[in-house]
């Protein structure tokens, strides 16, 4: 019971870490179109970078519990 909790609770960081990499990718497009600066305050780029090391991670390894 315990690790089926788990695997969802991952499974949905995962969806939420796509989710960010989209929003940020979004963001970086629409800038090169307005030609205008992309910005990402400290916060906003450490969250990036988890988000995109962590799907990275799942696509390497796959969840394994």
């Amino acid at each position: 019971m315990g690790i089926d909790i788990l695997n969802k609770v991952l499974f949905f960081l995962l969806i939420l870490s796509i989710l960010n990499i989209i929003r940020n990718g979004f963001f970086l497009l629409r800038s090169f179109t307005e030609e205008e600066k992309f910005l990402l305050d400290k916060r906003s780029l450490l969250f990036l970078g988890i988000s995109i090391s962590y799907v990275v991670l799942t696509i390497i390894d796959g969840i394994k519990l």
